[in-house]
């Protein structure tokens, strides 16, 4: 590497001396000068045409594994265009462009977030199409997000649901997601949030063995239909308690469950209480700073809890009561409990009262 900068420094060099020469009126001798450069510059640029470069001469297996890991870790998607995408790699060289189209797993994930909304249904169908076309039989990651102002909805087909592994889309517009009737042997993660309620029809997913976690917002809930049984893991955002309990006392085999809880207006009624019998992971967050939904962790019975996350905002006026109604009345053995937010207690109170957990806080 060191020969051919020297080499291309020589070369400049060479460059700068015969444009000196150019410029100026010049007699015979000078002219025998310049042509002596253009000699020495035509034999450098022969040894630099000559050279090969390292990353030419890997094994076409090597490039593969070095494009797959250029690519943002499967199953993040990467952008359509641009530095991170794909397709860059396909504008370096043409030997690089035949590897990359020749490389499925470089297009097993599409990433859809068109700025005109009238054109947001040909992007859909043309993008899915190709990139699809390009990974062959590996399955797929898939994220969109509508542009405002969008009603046009998108549409998989059967045939592009059956490689459908990971899913997430988020509709800022009145639009509708529609996938047609048909098995969905790979899916394995959903991740929904609509803007609007208005659903012409649910979004079922009624035959996906493989699905195991979903993300969710309010919206999403109303309008989805799962198999909430066979779920693991759950994050439901910005939804009031009332809304979480039907869903959870479907979801008995729940490891991992985290609420970003809102605060109900109105009279507040006796809540259910939602037996989760697997789970080991519980996250309880404020959808908003001045959320206050006392009462609620108490409703929970995790016998085989280890860890809870919470802000002390949603422990009501009493945080510690809370904390050890929640914690006898469940009776689990927690290993970590991590008071999130900013507390009214010390750390020193709630080390005291659970002197065999493992305690964190992360603000005063």
């Amino acid at each position: 590497m060191a020969t051919l900068e020297a080499q291309r420094a020589l070369a400049a060099n060479l460059d700068a001396q015969m444009l000196a020469l150019a410029d100026e009126i010049v007699v015979d001798p000078r002219r025998s000068s310049l042509s002596t450069l253009q000699v020495q510059r035509a034999l450098v640029q022969e040894q630099l045409n000559a050279y090969k470069y390292p990353v030419l001469t890997l094994p076409t297996e090597i490039i593969c594994e070095i494009f797959i890991h250029f690519l943002p870790v499967y199953p993040e998607c990467p952008p359509p265009a641009g530095i991170l995408s794909p397709t860059n790699l396909t504008q370096i060289c043409r030997q690089w462009r035949d590897i990359a189209l020749a490389t499925p797993m470089l297009w097993r994930a599409v990433y859809m977030c068109p700025e005109d909304a009238g054109v947001v249904q040909q992007m859909h169908e043309l993008n899915i199409s190709i990139w699809l076309g390009r990974s062959l039989g590996c399955p797929f990651s898939i994220e969109i997000l509508t542009p405002y102002g969008s009603r046009r909805g998108f549409m998989f087909s059967s045939a592009q649901s059956t490689r459908l592994e990971y899913l997430k889309v988020l509709l800022r517009a009145s639009s509708s997601l529609v996938i047609e009737e048909g098995p969905m042997p790979l899916l394995r993660h959903l991740d929904l949030a609509f803007q609007y309620p208005e659903m012409s029809e649910p979004v079922v997913f009624p035959d996906a063995p493989l699905l195991r976690s979903a993300v969710l917002n309010d919206n999403a809930i109303q309008a989805v239909v799962l198999p909430w049984a066979q779920l693991t893991e759950l994050t439901l955002h910005r939804v009031f308690p009332e809304e979480c309990t039907p869903v959870l006392q479907l979801t008995s085999n729940l490891v991992y469950c985290k609420l970003t809880i809102a605060e109900s207006s109105g009279v507040h009624r006796a809540r259910p209480d939602v037996t989760l019998l697997c789970l080991e992971s519980l996250t309880l967050e404020p959808h908003r700073l001045n959320t206050k939904t006392s009462g609620y962790l108490e409703t929970f019975i995790v016998p085989t809890l280890c860890h809870l996350q919470v802000k002390e905002q949603l422990l009501g006026s009493e945080p510690v009561d809370s904390l050890t109604t929640f914690v006898s009345k469940s009776e689990c053995t927690l290993e970590a409990i991590y008071i999130s937010g900013k507390r009214r207690l010390s750390e020193d109170v709630y080390r005291h009262a659970f002197p065999s957990i493992e305690l964190s806080f992360d603000e005063a």
